[in-house]
């Protein structure tokens, strides 16, 4: 009972100080919810853009307090309206019957609001990518709340006309879930950079194996060949036993001939070919063909 009291003399107090001056009333209700916005994590240029313009079929420009951005280029427009003279009169009326009274021009200035953020038709706007309805928030909790107590219709009224109205405790939920969908978002990309990269890595690990694989055959092959040069040097019919005579007749012939002997290098291929083999990528492309 006591916080309730509070807070009625806390709105009681500011609607005094505020509704004098509407553009004022307006700058005041647009830094609430800008603040709404950044108490739930987002961050403005990044998540929000303010008093964004746009054009209608007509090409009239239309200007949205906030945009809320979304992933996937979608948006979501919220409008912040203050209603201020009636309810104060309203909270301050000395008799019940005053403050019916009183209530009911709240109420019409409440639907008046609904009915001007209807008529802007946001979601219809070339450049908004928007659900059909436009939240619109009501920076007074207490004023929103007994708006809605007084006149239980009030928000049906609305979102027959694709106004949902909302005040800061219920615009925090839909906003987080806005954030936490950012948040995801910026996972799903990392984990889809990460998994390009981890394929590109793959694919030069391919290569390397496919080099050791051309160079094992190459080894092989020079192994042979070096083989086939030895039995040609050094073999019973070879060039070194021709020519070992001519030290018997020439005193300059005084080097000494190396032996040569076959080398048996083997280098083992089977394991990279079975590799080649067991290639998930490269049986992919065979199946294909």
């Amino acid at each position: 009972m006591e916080m309730g009291l509070k807070m009625r003399d806390e709105a009681t107090r500011l609607t005094s100080a505020l509704k004098g001056d509407s553009q004022k009333r307006g700058a005041w209700g647009e830094a609430q919810l800008e603040r709404t916005l950044q108490m739930s994590g987002l961050v403005q240029g990044e998540h929000y853009e303010k008093q964004s313009s746009f054009k209608d079929n007509d090409g009239k420009q239309k200007k949205t307090d906030y945009l809320i951005k979304l992933p996937d280029n979608k948006h979501i427009v919220i409008d912040s309206k203050v209603s201020l003279i009636s309810y104060e009169k309203a909270v301050s009326a000395e008799t019940e019957s005053e403050r019916q009274l009183a209530m009911n021009d709240y109420i019409r200035s409440v639907k008046k609001h609904i009915d001007d953020l209807a008529s802007k038709e946001y979601a219809n706007l070339n450049g908004i990518n928007s659900p059909s309805f436009v939240l619109m928030f009501m920076p007074i909790e207490p004023a929103y709340i007994e708006a809605l107590k007084h006149d239980k219709s009030l928000f049906g009224y609305g979102y027959d006309k694709h106004i949902i109205l909302l005040s800061h405790t219920t615009l925090i939920p839909i906003l987080r879930t806005v954030a936490n969908l950012w948040i995801m978002d910026k996972s799903y990309k990392e984990a889809s950079k990460i998994s390009e990269k981890a394929g590109d890595i793959y694919n030069s690990v391919c290569s390397v194996f496919q080099r050791f694989e051309k160079l094992g055959h190459t080894l092989n092959t020079a192994s042979g060949h070096y083989n086939d040069v030895v039995t040609a040097l050094a073999g019973k019919q070879g060039l070194q036993g021709k020519v070992e005579r001519f030290t018997q007749i020439s005193k300059k012939a005084s080097k000494e001939m190396p032996q040569l002997e076959s080398r048996h290098f083997h280098c083992d291929t089977s394991k990279l070919e079975m590799h080649q083999q067991d290639n998930p990528v490269k049986n992919k492309k065979l199946k294909k063909k």
